[in-house]
Order: structure tokens, then C-alpha cells, then sequence
């Protein structure tokens, strides 16, 4: 039985982000956290949609751009013309206060993902 989770800030989705960038190193941005004044705002993943037509394509999600890139979760497989889909029943709550990049093995996939933002007004 799923738990219940108790919302703790605001229900955001990113735009749908084709992935132009492939390889090591070319994480792209897929969610910018809100500007915050004195807040201090995280983000909290939620929710993942995915596609594929290009072929099959492993991406990860995580933080920071080109060798800064530090992988949040493990990677995910997206099966060439098949919806990929994860809900908050199966993505583990982390919680963290950057934006959150992508990075892909081939380019063309489409992903687009909903985050609970902490801390915005």
C-alpha cells in the first residue's frame, strides 16, 4: 500500500525538454528552481514522463552542468516508442537545493518532470 505523502510546498512541472545534447559531460537543465528572496527553496522530484522515437536511451537526472554533473538517481531506461512514466510511489523523496539537470546517451528524447518546491511563496 502506497503511503500517504503530506504536501510540503508547491507542485511545479518543467517544460517538455528535448534532450539536444548526448554524451558525458552535456547535462542539460530540466528544472530551474523559483527565485527565492530570503527563502531558502529545495526541490523534491515527483513525477518523470518520457519518449523516445530517436531509439532506446538511458538517462539520468541529477545536479550541475558539464563536470560538475552529480547523479541523483540511478539511471533510467526508456524503451524506443514507449511512454516512460514514474510517479512518487516509485522515486525515491530526495530533497535537494539546486536545479535539477538531465543527461542523456542519445539525442532526441523528450522528458518532462513535476517537482514539489520547497520553500516558495
Amino acid at each position: 500500500m502506497a503511503t500517504q505523502l503530506i504536501p510540503r510546498g508547491i507542485r511545479k512541472s518543467s517544460a517538455i525538454i528535448t534532450l539536444a545534447a548526448a554524451g558525458a559531460g552535456t547535462a542539460e537543465n530540466l528544472f530551474l528552481q523559483s527565485a527565492g528572496m530570503t527563502i531558502a527553496r529545495t526541490v523534491i522530484l515527483r513525477k518523470i514522463w518520457a519518449y523516445s522515437a530517436v531509439g532506446n536511451v538511458t538517462i539520468q537526472i541529477g545536479t550541475g552542468v558539464a563536470a560538475a554533473f552529480a547523479a541523483l538517481f540511478p539511471p533510467f531506461y526508456v524503451v524506443n516508442l514507449f511512454d516512460f512514466q514514474l510517479t512518487e510511489d516509485e522515486i525515491p523523496a530526495i530533497e535537494v537545493s539546486a536545479n535539477l539537470t538531465v543527461l542523456a546517451d542519445i539525442l532526441g528524447c523528450q522528458i518532462m518532470v513535476e517537482v514539489e518546491e520547497v520553500g516558495s511563496s
